[in-house]
């Protein structure tokens, strides 16, 4: 399906975007967005809406989506200012506004049909005159049988005027075809021009930024005490919870994440399937009311942990120690993907980082 809208068209199936005659870099997420929210131009969208259709109901943060929703206005040439084309209803969602045109017609349609229409109105008009020519004899009504011989002549009269009519007609129809043939000669030159033009552009592949995108996945318990489980998964869903909250930043939902738990898990293939860039996993030992948490971060393009700590405390803590575990964990994937103005406010937030952030990089 391909949607026409203003200078764009959304071809689906070919998953590209052109704003005129050309190819507009966009992420699959962006191309998603955008698709759907011109499928439901008929009414306003819920953010709700909108995370389970494209996020499949994973946790995802206000500035998470208003940051995919600001990368479609920008690619179909609009801004939160304008709102020519994706309209904000404050407290209600969003909707397309845009007039579109979804069909997939040759453009050259509408010239034929007009170009047909004319010769067969003729035609028709001709059959109807050659028909209703008045026949001599009706005037003859009343006059002595002498004169039936104008009876005889009906007969041939009508042969002939409806071979007048029949020669209009197929004048007229060939004369539409005709037009037709020129119309179609001008259109496939046209097409055949812009497909060699299409083809001999070099293939644009938009350049996809790495995101903050993880998932939290459930934290083992240390204590060998299966009543002490709840506590690990409660670890759990705060951090995640929390890291769902934070500005610019994709969370994977507690319930998919906890599919894995208790689970040998492949990394990689768990970033590939998952679409993201970070694991965050560890473990909770608790003795009384002391808490130990291990957590280490891994990228999953390498399944390589680029970072383990350990952060102790007791259950009166609980909230500053997983503060401090956030903002670590927010410190560290920020310089690794050298977004360091993001990095500045979670690095000063962290424990035990030094003067020497080059050490976090990879």
């Amino acid at each position: 399906m391909r949607y026409f809208f203003e200078d764009c068209v959304l071809d689906t199936d070919r998953r590209e975007l052109r704003r005129g005659p050309d190819v507009v870099p966009t992420t699959p997420q962006v191309l998603d967005l955008l698709e759907y929210l011109i499928r439901s131009r008929d009414r306003v969208v819920s953010k709700d809406d909108l995370i389970n259709a494209i996020w499949n109901g994973r946790i995802v943060s206000d500035g998470a989506l208003t940051t995919r929703l600001n990368a479609v206005r920008r690619a179909i040439g609009d801004s939160g200012e304008q709102q020519r084309l994706i309209k904000t209803f404050p407290r209600k969602g969003f909707r397309f506004v845009g007039a579109v045109h979804d069909e997939d017609r040759c453009p050259g349609t509408a010239v034929v049909s007009d170009a047909l229409a004319e010769p067969l109105k003729l035609a028709r008009a001709a059959g109807k005159t050659a028909v209703s020519v008045p026949d001599p004899s009706e005037k003859v009504v009343g006059k002595r049988r002498s004169h039936d011989w104008l009876g005889h002549l009906r007969g041939p009269l009508k042969l002939f005027g409806g071979a007048l009519a029949s020669v209009a007609a197929i004048g007229a129809i060939a004369g539409g075809l005709a037009g037709y043939w020129n119309v179609w000669k001008t259109i496939r030159t046209d097409v055949v021009r812009e497909a060699q033009k299409i083809q001999g552009q070099p293939t644009v592949r938009p350049e996809i930024a790495p995101r903050l995108s993880l998932v939290v996945l459930p934290f083992a318990n240390l204590n060998n005490d299966p009543e002490q489980d709840h506590f690990a998964d409660a670890i759990t869903t705060e951090l995640t919870t929390d890291l769902a909250r934070t500005s610019a930043t994709f969370v994977v939902g507690r319930e998919t994440a906890f599919t894995y738990k208790n689970k040998s898990i492949d990394l990689k293939q768990l970033g590939a399937d998952l679409g993201i860039r970070w694991a965050v996993h560890g473990a909770v030992r608790r003795n009384g009311d002391q808490v130990r948490i291990n957590v280490s971060l891994t990228d999953l393009h390498t399944a390589r942990d680029i970072w383990s700590d350990r952060f102790d405390g007791d259950r009166t803590s609980l909230a500053v120690l997983q503060h401090n575990i956030i903002a670590r964990l927010l410190c560290v994937a920020h310089l690794h993907l050298r977004q360091y103005e993001e990095a500045i406010e979670q690095c000063s937030r962290s424990l035990n980082i030094g003067a020497n952030l080059q050490a976090y990089i990879s």
